[in-house]
């Protein structure tokens, strides 16, 4: 093979860097070269020198470069999302009340009758006309009506009824005097 001045550098320096890539300094985890003894009769080496193992297994090799390249801050933080909101601070609970809890009364419904209007026949007791839906009653002071409501009286423009369940009394306007 033959080189130029220039490509025996760069071969070179390529070399250099593999070898401390391979062999460079390590983390403070990570195992310590062996130490050698220097031969007897050969190149004695300086007191403390360390000597590269003859072969590193090259899965070791790999995962130390690997550590090197990506570390926990690097690349994988580089692009994170970052943001300035704090979440405010939870409510404070709601207050315990100790006080005993009062049941609400139950109340009638409204009422489900409408007025249509009311006719006296001479002698004779008042009837009261009154829809609910598309249904018509006809009914007199005293009637009861499904059961739930009985009619009451009927003065002064005002029909009152009585919701037998809770035994309330409600009234309808009827807008005139009967």
């Amino acid at each position: 093979m033959n080189l130029t001045k220039r490509g025996k550098w760069l071969t070179g320096i390529a070399a250099v860097v593999a070898a401390y890539v391979v062999f460079g300094p390590k983390d403070s985890d990570s195992v310590e070269p062996r130490r050698t003894s220097p031969a007897a009769g050969s190149h004695s080496a300086p007191a403390g020198a360390t000597a590269a193992p003859a072969s590193v297994p090259l899965a070791r090799s790999l995962m130390q470069l690997a550590h090197r390249v990506v570390g926990e801050s690097g690349a994988g933080s580089l692009f994170a999302a970052h943001s300035w909101y704090v979440p405010p601070p939870p409510p404070p609970p709601a207050p315990v009340s100790t006080a005993p809890v009062v049941p609400a009364t139950p109340v009638a419904p409204p009422l489900p009758f409408v007025f249509m209007g009311s006719y006296a026949p001479t002698g004779a007791t008042q009837v009261i006309f009154l829809t609910q839906g598309d249904k018509v009653y006809d009914v007199h002071v005293g009637d009861t009506l499904a059961d739930i409501y009985t009619v009451d009286s009927f003065s002064n423009g005002v029909l009152t009824f009585t919701y037998k369940p809770l035994n309330q009394q409600q009234q309808l306007t009827t807008g005139g005097a009967p």
